[in-house]
């Protein structure tokens, strides 16, 4: 098989199993920015609805919001003044305005800044403030003190809410109401150009800016439907072709999250139908895929976990389903031998992170589906494994050491951060730029990838490195838990380095019967020595992010916190 792609080095262990039909490399064409996606299908299906919003019973059309998009553009322009590179920062829960601002930003030539509605005036002010081009704020009413406090300092000039009840206030509604569909004609390079700044906040410090041009977005969106979307329907382009315009995907995902923003735009590369929800319920999830008779569902493991627990999951039809997905961190076996014996699916693993824009390896239709590996790179997308600091040399086959990505996906940098930036993006010996994920993890002798865990979470006790990810996976085969996250902390005797924690919420018939030196016992039993939690403590929440993904930052956090207020109490 002959090798095409640019970015990826010939004789790949994954490319032999690749089909003719598939393309190997993509070509670009020169667009004006990343809303072209929206306005070719817009072209091509303009009465396809491109979102619903069943809570809301609210809808749209492609025509529809590729028009209240061109309407936004020009009112950008003419009403603020926005130019090239100025940025439209925007704060609301997923609502048919948040999609309009997203491409009409582009068309207008603006640096789109998603903000999580759910973060608090800290974070929200360290955006406005680290970013310092915000000209304008879009914020959803209720969300509009805090937008207001986070821009005091940053000189923000316009503070617009989708609505309000004073009749006198402009709003992004009158916005629409005010202005023809004339957006303005701005003279872009989608291959230098900034067409989102996302920030992300890693497993330590504040959130850094990701630089995404408008061709990262582009790529990855055709990444996807070419590579991963091609293998729902056989590896074939020519069925994918025809599949465009015909299906539907539902989302839970907060649209401002950089999985939620890759998901928009996949789904308008593939002019399909978005059902969007504003909030994860297991029961309507399982609903909805019987209602509308999804062939695809997506999610993090947490809300694979969610749905096989709920009664729901027993009794609802979901023979509809041709292939289900996870992203975000490693699924637990058990959960996906539940899923697999309900559905009939195996679950395919995704991986991806901000800084390639969203997503580089996911499964297809083509391959063996592995639920323990995240598969291969997707198409025009390279991956290798190196023992740092030496990013030139790959390790052999099954060893373990930091995952490298190349392609067009690749974040440009992080904004303002050169040396942050010159970390992440190495250079191999003829010069090409790789992205350091921070990732642990292995490859097999047909290519598959299989992640081990984040560097940074990694536990050291004695002489082992323990992944949190490897403990929470033998601990969701106790049937007493539901969720589990696992973190490093210190030895109190100072004897062994860090020992291994484990915070867990039980499935509520084992409330109350089950105690943590059971656990402990269990795992002790069933995991190897070195491995398993010396310290267990039930919880009611395990701490998520905003895509429900283990945020092991916040429990590291409150360890600290509870060292530091144990080191001042003073014995009597």
């Amino acid at each position: 098989m002959i090798n095409e792609s640019p970015w990826v080095r010939p004789n790949r262990p994954w490319l032999k199993n690749r089909p003719d039909g598939i393309p190997k490399t993509l070509n670009f064409p020169d667009v004006a920015g990343f809303h072209c996606i929206l306005k070719k299908s817009a072209k091509d299906f303009p009465n396809n609805v491109l979102m619903f919003f069943p809570e809301r019973n609210e809808k749209y059309t492609y025509y529809e919001t590729d028009y209240y998009s061109k309407v936004l553009s020009n009112a950008f322009v003419k009403e603020f003044g926005i130019k090239k590179g100025d940025g439209i920062a925007v704060m609301t829960p997923n609502c048919p305005e948040y999609i309009f601002t997203v491409y009409a930003s582009s068309q207008c030539g603006a640096i789109l800044i998603p903000i999580n509605f759910l973060l608090k005036n800290k974070e929200t002010k360290h955006i406005v403030d680290d970013s310092g081009i915000v000209k304008v704020f879009i914020v959803f009413d209720k969300l509009f003190n805090t937008a207001k406090r986070a821009s005091k300092e940053a000189g923000v000039e316009h503070i617009i809410k989708v609505s309000s009840d004073d009749p006198n206030e402009l709003t992004l509604n009158k916005l629409l109401e005010k202005y023809p569909p004339e957006p303005p004609k701005v003279n872009m390079n989608i291959k230098e150009d900034l067409g989102a700044l996302l920030y992300t906040g890693g497993t330590t410090g504040l959130p850094k800016g990701v630089m995404l041009t408008h061709l990262n977005i582009m790529a990855n969106s055709l990444q996807f439907v070419l590579t991963g979307a091609a293998g729902i329907w056989q590896g074939s382009l020519e069925k994918t072709i025809k599949q465009i315009g015909t299906s539907s995907s539902l989302t839970c995902n907060p649209l401002c999250h950089g999985m939620g923003f890759f998901v928009l735009n996949s789904i308008l590369t593939l002019a399909s139908t978005l059902i969007i929800y504003a909030r994860f319920d297991p029961g309507e999830v399982l609903k909805m895929i019987e209602k509308y008779q999804l062939k695809v569902w997506s999610g993090v493991p947490t809300m694979y976990n969610f749905l096989v627990n709920h009664p729901d999951f027993k009794t609802r039809n979901l023979s509809t389903l041709e292939m289900s997905a996870s992203g975000a961190a490693p699924l637990p076996p058990k959960v996906a031998k539940i899923w697999k014996e309900r559905t009939g699916l195996k679950v395919i693993n995704a991986y991806g992170l901000t800084e390639v824009t969203c997503m580089c390896n996911t499964a297809a239709d083509w391959e063996e589906i592995n639920p323990v590996s995240i598969s291969f790179p997707i198409i025009d997308t390279d991956a290798k494994i190196v023992d740092p600091p030496d990013y030139i040399t790959e390790l052999p086959i099954g060893e373990r050491g930091e995952l490298l990505i190349r392609g067009p996906q690749v974040m440009k940098g992080y904004w303002k951060k050169p040396e942050a930036t010159a970390d992440v993006l190495v250079k191999d010996e003829n010069g090409n730029i790789w992205l350091r994920t921070g990732d642990i993890a292995y490859m097999d002798e047909n290519g598959f990838l299989y992640i081990a865990g984040r560097s940074k979470e990694m536990i050291k006790y004695k002489a082992y490195r323990i992944l949190p990810a490897e403990v929470e996976s033998g601990l969701f085969m106790n049937p007493a838990v539901l969720e589990c996250a696992v973190i490093g902390v210190p030895d109190p005797e100072e004897i062994v380095g860090e020992i291994v924690k484990a915070f867990i919420k039980l499935k509520p018939e084992y409330e109350e019967k089950v105690s943590e030196d059971d656990i402990i016992n269990w795992a002790k039993e069933n995991m190897a020595a070195y491995k398993y939690p010396r310290i267990v403590e039930f919880v009611g929440l395990v701490p998520k992010t905003a895509v429900g993904k283990l945020d092991r930052k916040v429990l590291r956090l409150k360890e600290e916190k509870r060292r530091k207020q144990a080191q001042t109490v003073k014995p009597m």
